[in-house]
């Protein structure tokens, strides 16, 4: 199925894009606009780092980009992707994007603070690396743990993922995420969002019942 398809009065080769710009992504069987995003270079057409529900959208329906408006700076870029969301949203239009818009990073690029360096930094600490790091051996024991998981019949290896759907511990939603859920309670079922998030079905009506994610409002 065809994805990403670029209309528009921009030229992407020949780099007439300025900086930012704001986009939206149309549905290619029904038409439909279901997702409005900012970015910059070839980020209106693709399809990585996008949510699952984007994802899920996608494979059943394909997609196709448009540049709303382009040669914005960053803050601008936000605000216009903000509007553009409202604006559908209170036309009835039904959006895939988990946000209100106006936040995120620019393409693939993101800016680290100094705690967060700090803790990937702690995080590497006994890996063997191409900076000489060596592993220590709480982190050998694990890895060794891991690498018997390879020994395992296809069938074990199904029966165990089978086992996790649903677990907490595997399939942990962010706050947006479980908004959406909550949101779609109406427009989407239980199955579908379970597909969707990686969920039990069962999971799902304990979300939409406030069991689990209790906090989240």
């Amino acid at each position: 199925m065809l994805g990403g398809c670029y209309q528009g009065a921009f030229s992407l080769n020949n780099h007439t894009l300025m900086e930012y710009y704001v986009y939206q992504h149309r549905a290619i069987d029904t038409n439909k606009i279901f997702y409005v995003g900012k970015g910059k270079g070839i980020r209106h057409a693709d399809k990585n780092k996008r949510s699952r529900y984007w994802k899920f959208f996608v494979e059943k329906h394909g997609f196709y980009s448009e540049i709303l408006k382009a040669n914005l700076d960053e803050d601008f870029a936000f605000l216009i992707e903000k509007e553009a969301i409202n604006i559908y949203k209170k036309r009835g239009i039904k959006l895939v994007n988990l946000t209100d818009g106006g936040e995120g990073c620019s393409g693939y690029s993101h800016l680290h603070t100094a705690e967060s360096k700090a803790k990937m930094s702690a995080s590497q600490i006994g890996n063997t690396n191409k900076n000489g790091k060596t592993l220590s051996a709480k982190s050998k024991e694990k890895i060794s743990k891991a690498k018997l998981g390879k020994h395992l019949s296809i069938e074990h290896c199904k029966a165990i993922s089978n086992g996790l759907i649903g677990n907490k511990h595997t399939a942990k939603l962010t706050d947006d995420e479980v908004r959406f859920v909550r949101t779609n309670k109406n427009i989407m079922t239980h199955i579908e969002l379970g597909k969707m998030f990686g969920l039990h079905k069962n999971t799902i009506h304990k979300i939409w019942r406030f069991e689990r994610y209790k906090d989240v409002i």
